[in-house]
């Protein structure tokens, strides 16, 4: 493969721009590993993308910057010179006014506690009869070994 047609073929500008495939990524890489000059040339396409960017770059008007302080309640002057950086912090008021936090009716608290309450009583129960079915299965299991050690004696 000519190297200078790999160059021209813009692999390199879309892999610095980030929108290169996995695969060209990696055909990228290993053309990097056979040609170490590629890397100069990944440099040099870092550096013209870079000037161009900031050539032809669009400042933000400074009625912006004044918005977006506003917006955010944030001073733009130095802190006051007794060292209260207070001033400098917005602060969120969390506790709750008159009807504005959320409210949990008697009948539904009621209506959790029932189930809680019954949960516990399943689980109680569930965990009773699991016990009473392995003492039945051991029961019928030890009948079961009497009555052959008898077969076995009574032959």
């Amino acid at each position: 493969m000519d190297l200078n047609h790999y160059i021209q073929s813009g692999i390199i500008e879309s892999y610095v721009l980030g929108i290169a495939t996995v695969s060209e990524m990696e055909e990228l890489q290993h053309m990097r590993r056979l040609y170490p000059s590629l890397n100069a040339e990944i440099m040099a396409v870092e550096r013209r993308i870079e000037r161009t960017a900031l050539a032809e770059a669009v400042l933000p008007s400074p009625y912006l910057k004044e918005r977006i302080f506003q917006r955010i309640n944030w001073r733009d002057d130095p802190p006051p010179p007794h060292g209260d950086d207070r001033s400098r912090y917005t602060f969120i008021n969390i506790q709750s006014r008159d009807g504005q936090h959320i409210t949990v009716h008697k009948w539904w608290r009621l209506f959790f506690i029932i189930t809680f309450i019954l949960s516990k009583v399943c689980l109680f129960f569930a965990i009773y009869y699991f016990l009473k079915y392995q003492q039945a299965q051991e029961r019928k299991a030890e009948e079961k070994q009497r009555l052959h050690t008898e077969q076995v004696m009574g032959n």
